[in-house]
């Protein structure tokens, strides 16, 4: 009968093969030959990390030897074989063995979202961050998986904000604006101001600037929310579809406090009808930003 193996985990969780050493009483040394062989082989597969998956399958199969358990191996999985050295044939260079690691779940998930942004990439950009994916996957090093998740988050946000600018646009809640003097002259406007200009919404306007004092002045229309920001010399009227929030009103009363501390810049920016109309378009963008 040929000779048993015995098998057991040691503490560091690698599979110990023991050969009982005694000669087998049939078949003299080619059967010692083919026993050694075998050990051998279950060695090699414990370096490249097969060590828990040679244990399950001697252990399913307890009537057989080394010998015969190793063939079913290896008829079961060919590829070890392959990726194992050619027996009889030196090494290039000695090398130390590297266990084989399976890929994690979040590695896999961040190369599937890795693939799904990969064209926002330069072809050298996502070759470097392939290659990143390749040593994560080889050494596992946390600070590396790190990386590469800040790095797809960012490729996810990047994909978020051309999403955003190729959708459909927004219609903005501020539609246009008026900079007026207190007697309601027009000093400079911006946007959608037609409807501002009629007859009626101006005199309604004018009247406004003619009551109370410095503040904030709320005028419901037909088309949506007049918010008039009044100083002392200056006011000015903004347009909303609804109404605005804090934020926006903290805007318009900042900027009427900001042009009536500097009148002198002011006079020289209101006096120029294309510098009136460049402050006014960009005032109405800010507002527009802030309003949503």
């Amino acid at each position: 009968m040929p000779s048993r193996a015995v098998i057991f985990n040691d503490s560091h969780g690698r599979t110990i093969v023991f050969v009982d050493p005694l000669p087998c009483r049939r078949g003299g040394e080619h059967v010692t030959s083919k026993r050694t062989d075998a050990a051998l082989r279950v060695l090699q597969w414990e370096l490249d990390g097969h060590g828990n998956e040679v244990l399950e399958a001697m252990l399913a199969h307890p009537d057989m030897n080394l010998a015969e358990a190793v063939v079913l191996i290896e008829r079961e999985n060919p590829e070890w074989t392959e990726d194992a050295p050619r027996r009889g044939q030196p090494e290039e260079a000695p090398e130390a063995p590297t266990r084989r690691t399976r890929a994690s779940p979040e590695l896999t998930a961040l190369q599937q979202e890795f693939a799904t942004f990969k064209h926002l990439l330069k072809p050298v950009e996502a070759r470097e961050v392939e290659a990143a994916f390749r040593e994560v996957a080889e050494n596992a090093d946390p600070e590396s998986l790190a990386a590469l998740r800040r790095r797809v988050r960012i490729l996810a946000l990047q994909a978020a904000f051309w999403r955003e600018l190729a959708g459909p646009a927004k219609p903005m809640n501020a539609l246009g604006l008026i900079v007026l003097q207190m007697d309601g002259s027009i000093l400079a406007k911006s946007g959608a101001t037609e409807y501002l200009g009629e007859e009626d919404v101006f005199r309604t306007v004018r009247a406004q600037l003619t009551r109370g004092d410095r503040g904030v002045y709320v005028m419901h229309l037909p088309v949506g929310r007049l918010i008039i920001a009044r100083g002392k010399s200056v006011a000015i009227a903004t347009l909303f579809r609804h109404a605005p929030g804090k934020e926006v009103v903290s805007v318009l009363e900042r900027t009427v406090t900001a042009i009536e501390e500097n009148s002198a810049a002011a006079d020289r920016t209101f006096r120029n009808v294309a510098l009136a109309g460049r402050y006014a378009e960009a005032l109405l963008k800010l507002v527009q930003r802030v309003a949503g």
